[in-house]
């Protein structure tokens, strides 16, 4: 792993996210960029130098959080762009081909009813690029056990895998596989492919309706440090409703999330 983002909104969860970040990059000697998610747009050009001042605010907000954390020997770089965040992700995986985005779930919101903000809802569901969701006020440690949870043992893209190659060769994490075999579902989407088989310290299935189903079944018997699933075009996440945001009710852990993605 050699080149990680983490995009950081104005929540109060952000200082976590980046230490978060930090222990991580440091332990892989991996680069670390960080980048503000929030950059407002104005329509009228007489408000171009409202969004320059407010722009200028938030990359020293940032600037103010790094230097508040110990480093740890890590290269830092804040990454600027223009336009919408999600085009400023894809320029700059372009430019240094990003191995993982550490983000937290929520902005500032009193809706407790919200599991995926708007930032993390779209990093999500809207880039190839694979995403570890930092629960807010989560320590780093090194995973010993994960729930490798999914509905499709189809692997697309010899990069897809890679979150997992890491975690496991660098933290000796044990995986546990869960195939969730849900209704009407083609049985040619049961095989599993040997990649994924090759990576499991044990494997087992369960019927439900969802993979988060799935997961609350056998969430405590388990008891992972690390919760991975898949996010596939036009999978679980794609089809919940609530634009970018994922609510509560459709899915939900305390435990870091690492979102896997199908990349070439």
């Amino acid at each position: 792993m050699k080149n990680i983002l983490a995009p950081l909104g104005i929540s109060d969860n952000a200082k976590n996210t980046l230490a978060y970040a930090i222990d991580l990059a440091a332990k892989s000697q991996a680069n670390l960029y960080v980048m503000d998610t929030f950059n407002p747009s104005f329509p009228n050009a007489h408000l171009l130098n409202v969004k320059q001042a407010m722009g200028s605010r938030n990359r020293q907000r940032i600037k103010t959080l790094i230097q508040q954390l110990d480093s740890k020997g890590v290269n830092i770089q804040m990454a600027s762009y223009d336009g919408d965040f999600l085009s400023g992700i894809a320029s700059l995986d372009q430019q240094v081909q990003l191995d993982l985005i550490v983000c937290g779930p929520v902005p500032n919101t009193d809706d407790e009813a919200v599991f995926l903000g708007p930032t993390a809802g779209s990093v999500v569901k809207k880039t190839d690029i694979p995403v570890l969701i930092v629960p807010e006020g989560h320590a780093f440690s090194a995973p010993k056990k994960a729930l490798f949870a999914f509905k499709r043992g189809e692997i697309k893209g010899n990069r897809s895998l890679a979150p997992v190659h890491y975690f496991k060769t660098q933290f000796q994490t044990a995986f546990e596989l869960l195939l969730v075999k849900v209704p009407n579902q083609d049985r040619k989407d049961q095989q599993i492919d040997h990649e994924i088989v090759e990576l499991s310290n044990k494997m087992g299935s369960t019927e439900n309706g969802t993979v988060y189903q799935g997961v609350l079944e056998h969430f405590q018997s388990v008891q992972p440090d690390l919760l991975v699933v898949f996010a596939r075009k036009r999978g679980f996440f794609e089809k919940l409703l609530g634009s970018d945001v994922v609510l509560k009710k459709d899915f939900f852990t305390k435990t870091p999330l690492l979102v896997l993605k199908n990349r070439k």
